[in-house]
């Protein structure tokens, strides 16, 4: 565990190797198969969702005039809240300012299951008490100990969906490469990943599910965490 020094923000190792990713088509959607051996390098990457106090100190340093007020959100602006209502260009920006990127689905797949395919982070079978669901407003960033990631990731299920970097492909996982992937070249829509605190249907929840986005709408459920590709800090 490191802290990034530019935003605080506690990082964890993902070591380099294989991991499964995606579903077999009995257990999931057509856009997640086929499953696939896939290789990446290792890399570091947000314990926790970017917090509302997180991005306020950057909007402050760099004088970026995000309109708090335009997009305060119904259970207002919380300091250890998931910072939501960001554009994907807003969440990238600010993962390029505290010295790294957003993940592909490729990172943020193996950091939510590790490399035995599971389909939660915690395990196989849903557990409504492990991850913020079904509730009327976002909980603290990692709240729930419980839904805990293999590499100790927190809220890689529930809490907010978070932008990824890839341009979404439903076919993607047809052609895509086995290392290193980096998702198609052009597209409409950006991805996806996790589920939000207002969600209640479990197929959801897990780790290998691909949401679509247009990248400049921002959302009450949609926050983000950062990568960070280089040498341990």
């Amino acid at each position: 565990m490191r802290l990034n020094p530019k935003d605080g923000t506690e990082l964890v190792w993902i070591p380099e190797g294989e991991f499964f990713m995606g579903s077999a088509l009995m257990d999931g959607e057509p856009d997640e198969t086929p499953i696939r051996r896939v290789y990446l390098d290792g890399y570091w990457i947000g314990k926790n969702l970017i917090t509302v106090a997180q991005f306020r100190r950057y909007c402050e340093t760099v004088k970026y005039k995000y309109d708090w007020k335009k997009h305060k959100p119904k259970w207002g602006w919380w300091d250890d809240h998931p910072m939501v209502y960001v554009t994907w260009e807003e969440a990238r920006a600010y993962a390029q300012w505290a010295g790294g990127d957003l993940p592909t689905e490729a990172q943020w797949e193996k950091a939510a299951r590790g490399t035995d395919g599971r389909k939660y982070p915690w395990g196989e079978e849903w557990d409504a008490s492990r991850c913020a669901n079904n509730l009327t407003c976002p909980a603290p960033t990692g709240h729930y100990l419980r839904s805990a990631s293999p590499y100790g990731l927190l809220d890689m299920a529930g809490n907010a969906a978070q932008w990824c970097r890839d341009w979404y492909d439903k076919d993607y996982y047809q052609s895509g490469n086995d290392r290193n992937p980096q998702g198609a070249t052009i597209g409409v829509q950006r991805v996806l990943r996790g589920s939000a605190w207002s969600g209640f249907n479990p197929p959801y929840f897990r780790c290998a599910n691909r949401f679509l986005q247009n990248p400049i709408y921002r959302f009450y459920f949609l926050g983000f965490r950062c990568v960070v590709r280089s040498a341990p800090l």
